[in-house]
């Protein structure tokens, strides 16, 4: 064989083919780049063991050992090679048998350059013609842009990168011109790959799978990944392993990137060996390089594939009361009432499954898969339901893919083809392989996947729930939790085939009945697990069937930094604990030991859950979840307030998600990437850009060490100013007169529109009065209101109300625009604005040039206050020192 026929598959694809050899780099005519290696010799150990009765003549485990496991490029050169270990006469007697055994299959590699810092892969044969395919989790045309790509003699370069490619291994290294080698990635044996990346790197993302009981750690390195949704037992409780195939590498030197596996099929990233392993189930990877700047670049990127989330409902950022279950009206009732009597506000309350009859074990006449209210437990429904909204609590209803063979809608369902089948008859498959039923009932599975499953589902039985006025779907057990592995979807697919797109299809089969039955209310789902896009449907998602305990608690708040990189701004969790066997206790410490563990996950979700819902299992209805019969009152009062205080200031940073992709709790590393000290403290999170709060997960700590970036911080509560040059804060004392009190900053310049109530009822809807707390002398956030309800949002009927702040000769100033609005918005608005920082002394405030009489100073904090003004009039107000 001839240089150039050895050449010649190498160079398969490339546009100008001859000009590599003759010049270091050349425009290239296309962004799609097609290589193929050379047939290759390897032996495996397993392959030396099974030919060893075959070769008797010799010892072949021990005389193939040093071969083992290296890859030859060429016929003669392993020939060589094993007659040095074997001996020239053995090998000439087997040679055709050892030459099959260790052949390795022609590999190929395919790259799509879609911009400067992407870099689509398959290590596969694709035509050169021809865009790579992906899955519909994603959509690339967001991130296809112009990039300005060179071919060298070992690959190519974008203008940020350089691509080399190993003629024989199509080992790909991919080198950030500014910082330096990123990751070389290698094909593996089957349907895997490989990364090395030299270097500290902290790895993130990669959705969740809850491990190290009470370890606060987001970190993956040194962990194997176990991709694929499903529940999982964790800490006597059930969590969820929810698979978003994203990660993200991130090093001290800023050589950051981030790897998307674009595939529907469980995975596994091994990250405790060098170089770190990804492999999938079934089908060739592909996957996407991206490069970046920083974390913020890096995510921004990732949610351009998987579209940015909706805004929720402004209610789902209130309290929603939950439990499993409400036996009727007169229990949720009694809840309510005691409630409202400790002053405790509320938004909603989440129905579990005795809504529609709740199930009966194993039977075929389980009332699973009606959807439709007992109205022996719960009359007048829609009656109940205007009720309560009018109280302004809205409802949630529960819902499962599963419906019980001997009802009705089992048979309508199986008449038209809409259940999970059996492959050889097309009837539908019983959901237990082995057909004695489940926890549940007995029957089948409705199979989301077939869009005319969904379609007719929703419009004959959510679609009344909608019109009735249910405000958000609770999708249960949707991994699925409970299969048949036969069962065949639709189109002839397998359960592997859809098993982790499963649940999206059915948040999907949601979003597209809102669109088509022209809903005018938003969706919103809160689902148990997902996979990537799933935001761009409304939907939420939360931690399962979680264990009361600390060990969980302190995992979930590891959890959330890596949801919310793998695009899931909202993420929640039963507090207190879905099974209260967990707590794992003696008797006479039970009481004490679940009111502690109650009221610090209590205090967690209400600064960092979306939405805030206390739930556990209540079957004998001897269990308390609602924040006044469980934990500690007080502390539980004070946290839900401070949520209620900071929802418009969450409710922006919702905007800010929908319309730019800015998360809304994002972790520490996120906007202080070049701290290492801010890396990987999952028990510090912040809320936008501008405030950090801090959380506890030990029984009986009192006080908390917290870390703060370089810069001047504020105590959110007090205003007290902390310059620091990035170092901790030891032992800040959590408890305040007794009350359990998370630690919460603000950044210089923050301004946070707040809601002013502070006494019953406190309300999660816009307030009349424009309130706002400033700290520092240099700022800016724009304040995004609706109708909190509909989509009218998505038409830009928003209302934005612009605060800036800035030091002056004389004094300070804070400057406040609006524009746009919404229906029934408030025209005229009073105000009311806490100023923090000042210490010097305030001699006059002005507004618009006029004296404000309603001013007060105290310390550092300035209080202002107005009377109504019509918004559509820009605010100046000037404060001037002494």
């Amino acid at each position: 064989m001839t240089r150039n026929k050895r050449l010649r598959p190498w160079l398969l694809g490339l546009a100008v083919p001859g000009l590599l050899a003759m010049s270091s780099s050349v425009l290239a005519e296309s962004t799609y780049f097609r290589y193929q290696n050379q047939e290759s010799y390897r032996l495996d150990a397993a392959q030396v063991f099974r030919m060893r009765k075959a070769i008797p003549d010799v010892n072949l485990r021990k005389a193939l050992k040093p071969l083992i496991g290296k890859t030859y490029y060429s016929e003669p050169v392993f020939v060589q090679a094993l007659t040095k270990q074997l001996g020239e006469a053995i090998v000439e007697r087997h040679q055709a048998r050892l030459l099959e055994k260790a052949r390795q299959p022609v590999k190929s590699l395919s790259i799509d350059v879609l911009n400067d810092d992407v870099l689509h892969i398959a290590f596969s044969s694709y035509p050169d013609n021809q865009a790579l395919p992906t899955t519909e989790l994603i959509d690339i045309t967001s991130l296809a842009g112009d990039a300005s790509v060179v071919k060298t003699k070992q690959g190519f370069a974008t203008a940020t990168l350089d691509v080399e490619v190993a003629p024989q291994s199509l080992c790909l290294t991919v080198t950030s011109k500014q910082r330096g080698q990123l990751s070389e990635i290698c094909p593996g044996k089957g349907r895997s790959f490989s990364l090395a990346s030299q270097g500290d790197y902290q790895l993130n993302g990669l959705g969740q799978e809850f491990h190290d009981p009470g370890v606060l750690n987001a970190n993956w390195l040194g962990h194997k990944r176990h991709g694929g949704n499903k529940m999982e037992g964790f800490q006597g409780g059930g969590t969820g392993n929810t698979q978003f195939p994203v990660l993200y590498a991130l090093n001290p030197q800023q050589k950051n990137y981030a790897v998307y596996l674009d595939t529907v099929y469980s995975a596994e990233w091994d990250f405790t060996r060098s170089p770190w392993q990804i492999s999938q189930l079934e089908s060739e990877p592909r996957l996407l390089f991206i490069a970046g700047d920083d974390l913020p670049d890096l995510r921004q990127q990732y949610m351009a594939l998987v579209g940015n989330p909706l805004v929720p409902p402004r209610k789902l950022f209130g309290m929603w009361l939950s439990e499993y279950g409400f036996d009727g009206w007169q229990e949720l009732d009694d809840k309510l009432v005691t409630l409202a009597e400790h002053h405790f506000p509320l938004d909603g309350v989440v129905m579990d499954l005795q809504w529609f009859g709740n199930v009966d074990a194993f039977s075929a006449t389980s009332a699973m898969g009606t959807l439709t209210w007992d109205e022996t437990h719960f009359p007048e429904p829609e009656k109940k339901i205007q009720q309560l909204k009018a109280q302004g609590i809205g409802m949630m209803l529960i819902e499962e893919s599963y419906v019980s063979d001997g009802l009705q809608e089992h048979a309508k369902l199986a008449e038209e083809g809409f259940l999970v089948q059996e492959r050889l008859t097309g009837q539908p498959i019983d959901s237990d392989p082995n057909g004695y039923g489940y926890w549940w009932g007995k029957g089948g599975m409705i199979d989301w996947t077939n869009p005319a499953a969904g379609s007719s589902w929703h419009d004959w039985k959510r679609q009344p729930l909608i019109e009735m006025g249910i405000l958000g779907h609770w999708t249960d057990l949707g991994e699925p939790e409970m299969y048949n592995p036969q069962g065949v979807y639709a189109g002839g697919k397998s359960q592997n085939d859809v098993h982790n797109i499963f649940n999206y299809k059915w948040l999907e089969s949601i979003y597209d009945g809102y669109q088509r039955n022209a809903v005018e209310s938003r969706p919103f789902m809160m689902s148990r697990s997902g996979a990537p896009g799933i935001q761009r449907f409304g939907a939420t998602m939360w931690s399962a069937d979680i264990g009361t305990n600390v060990e969980s608690l302190a995992t979930q708040f590891s959890m959330q930094p890596n949801m919310m990189l793998s695009g899931m701004d909202y993420y929640s969790s039963d507090i207190g604990g879905f099974h209260r066997s967990a707590l794992s206790v003696v008797p006479e410490q039970r009481k004490q030991v679940l009111n502690e563990t109650y009221t610090q996950w209590f205090a967690y979700s209400s600064l960092f859950e979306v939405p805030v819902r206390p739930h556990t299992e209540n079957l004998c209805n001897c269990k308390e979840t609602a924040p006044d019969r469980v934990g500690d009152q007080a502390s539980n009062l004070a946290s839900i307030k401070l949520r209620y205080q900071l929802i418009p200031y969450l409710y922006a940073l919702a905007h800010r998600a929908h319309l730019a992709a800015e998360p809304v709790y994002p972790s520490m590393e996120y906007y202080f990437g070049e701290d290492l000290q801010a890396h990987n403290l999952p028990a510090q999170k912040m809320m936008g850009q501008d405030l950090l709060g801090v959380a506890v997960a030990q029984l009986g700590q009192t006080a908390v060490d917290i870390y703060l970036p370089r810069g001047t911080w504020y105590d959110y509560r007090t205003g007290k100013a902390i310059t620091s040059k990035g170092e901790w804060l030891s032992q800040v004392p959590l408890y305040q007169n007794q009350i359990l009190t998370l630690p919460l900053y603000a950044r210089e310049g923050a301004i946070i529109p707040v809601n002013p109530q502070q006494s019953m009822p406190m309300s999660s809807a816009v307030p009349l009065t424009l309130a706002a707390r400033i700290y520092g002398k240099g700022g800016e956030f724009t304040l995004y209101e609706d109708d909190g309800a509909t989509n009218a949002y998505l038409q830009g009927k928003v209302r934005k109300t612009t605060l800036s702040s800035r030091e002056t000769p004389a004094g300070v100033a804070l400057r406040v625009t609006t524009s746009g609005s919404y229906p029934d918005a408030p025209q005229r608005r009073p105000f009311h604005f806490a100023w923090f920082g000042l210490g010097e002394k305030v001699v006059s405030v002005t507004l618009n040039g006029q004296p404000v009489s309603e001013w007060r100073q105290q310390g550092g904090q300035l209080s202002i206050r107005h009377e109504a003004l019509d918004v559509s009039d820009a605010l100046n107000l000037e404060v001037e020192f002494e």
